[in-house]
């Protein structure tokens, strides 16, 4: 398989239609509509058609754009009798959607981006030999990628990865909604924060994270004072809102308290300080508003490759990686002193913003152009 280049390119007629395919996860589709959005604007002839999966969070991200798009039953591959039941007929379901769109299929374009969804909708494209761009998006290549680059026409990565076949990292597409567009007292106002108060942003990502909320509750009700003087936008799973809208309230805490937000960019215009997960988009939005952050990533992925995400910006002094709290009580007090020191201390707060690199180029852009090139 051939390196991509800025120099070469091996796509002949501009598509008619492209389809995304992937889903499950905000950090997965986030950046196919990233993508869309920028084609839009350089070739509004070509028909864009999401195939994701049938998750909430799918809908929720398509859904305000307007965006095309068919749910499927498709399903992670698992050990247990049922889990392969369901991800056997989730592979031919999703098999026969895909090709309905991929006709005629010298028209048509897929762009692979990870996930359980993508790997049918791959298959069904070779099949009918139609091009298939792979975007990776993590440093480390997940099962569904690997498989995917070895059938791909072309292979991308938003960043530096272990993925052998995909060239220099193109950078992580970002949504036009998740990048900041004016000051913070604007962003704060919008969200109906209070103008003047440091903001502490709390996010698990597109689909939460119990583990964070259920840490901040209990550094809510034991160390009230560590936030006094600021307020906190806290973006939690759904089965928590309700307990942290209580426990904020009674400990007399600023706080607002939402399941999604769609337009994240004034979540991250409005923070001073954020605790989040590291998937690719996640990092790549705090790098592109430069945050200070306590990136805590997801325990259970065995690759850890959200800890490799941000590893970068961790050496470089612009955040701080620390483990779970599911992980067990040794990691309790290295998170309660960097929560602690970074709301005490708007010195550091102000080092780790200078320590972000140069701000990065619009990748979406940039990879929706190569899509379309002659």
């Amino acid at each position: 398989m051939r390196r991509f280049t800025p120099e070469m390119s091996e796509i002949a007629p501009v598509p008619d239609r492209i389809v995304f395919a992937g889903g499950g996860t905000g950090g997965t589709v986030g950046p196919g509509i990233a993508v869309a959005e920028r084609l839009a604007e350089i070739e509004p002839s070509i028909e864009v058609v999401f195939i994701c999966s049938d998750r909430a969070v799918d809908r929720r991200l398509l859904e305000p754009g307007g965006w095309e798009h068919l749910t499927t039953p498709a399903r992670s591959p698992g050990i247990r009798p049922r889990q392969g039941i369901g991800f056997v007929r989730g592979w031919y379901g999703t098999r026969r959607i895909a090709r309905r769109l991929l006709e005629p299929s010298d028209r048509c374009r897929v762009v692979a981006l990870g996930g359980f969804v993508a790997p049918p909708v791959v298959r069904e494209a070779v099949r009918r030999r139609v091009p298939v761009d792979l975007l990776n998006l993590d440093a480390v290549a997940g099962r569904a990628n690997r498989w995917i680059a070895r059938r791909a026409s072309r292979c991308f990565t938003a960043v530096p990865s272990d993925l052998p076949t995909a060239g220099d990292p193109v950078g992580v597409p970002l949504r036009r909604a998740v990048l900041p567009d004016g000051p913070a007292t604007s962003h704060r106002e919008a969200l109906g924060l209070r103008p003047d108060l440091p903001t502490l942003l709390v996010t698990g990502a597109s689909q939460g994270a119990a583990s964070i909320d259920r840490m901040m509750i209990d550094l809510a009700r034991r160390r009230t004072e560590w936030f006094s003087g600021w307020q906190i936008l806290h973006l939690a799973g759904s089965d928590n809102v309700e307990t942290l809208v209580r426990t904020y309230r009674e400990c007399s805490l600023d706080a607002i308290v939402r399941p999604f937000l769609d337009r994240m960019g004034d979540a991250w215009g409005a923070a001073d300080l954020a605790i989040t997960r590291g998937g690719a988009s996640s990092i790549a939005e705090v790098v592109a508003s430069r945050t200070p952050a306590i990136v805590i990533p997801y325990p259970w992925h065995e690759d850890q490759h959200q800890a490799r995400n941000a590893a970068s910006i961790a050496r470089a002094g612009a955040v701080v990686v620390l483990s779970d709290p599911v992980r067990g009580p040794a990691t309790l007090p290295p998170l309660e002193s960097a929560v602690s020191r970074l709301l005490r201390s708007a010195e550091e707060r102000i080092r780790m913003h200078e320590a972000f690199g140069p701000a990065p180029g619009d990748a979406a852009t940039a990879f929706a152009r190569a899509l379309v090139s002659p």
